[in-house]
């Protein structure tokens, strides 16, 4: 049983600190995804976003400290109310 409960530890603390480990973009758009309301799309939104982007587009510390700071204000409610910027969705001003 002791021996049990240590490996339930052990693999809990491996995920933890896995989790830890990934980027704070990916997480971010990991997050994002998740608002979607069938699996399916949440699948579709993975594939799109992360990992048919990953290649195509390169993230500094700069871009990594932003998302970041998204990760404390984002989540679905944001995305469902259109607050976006809580999110790092910036609309662009119309042009005159």
């Amino acid at each position: 049983m002791v021996k049990q409960l240590l490996l339930v530890s052990f693999f809990g603390s491996l995920a933890a600190l896995a989790s830890a480990c990934q980027d704070p973009c990916v997480v971010l758009a990991e997050r994002i995804c998740n608002c979607e309301p069938t699996p399916q799309d949440r699948r579709s939104c993975r594939a799109e976003r992360i990992t048919n982007r990953q290649s195509e587009v390169q993230i500094d510390d700069e871009d990594r400290a932003f998302c970041e700071a998204q990760l404390d204000t984002c989540d679905c409610a944001d995305i469902d109310e259109d607050r976006l910027d809580q999110c790092g969705f910036v609309v662009a001003p119309e042009s005159e």
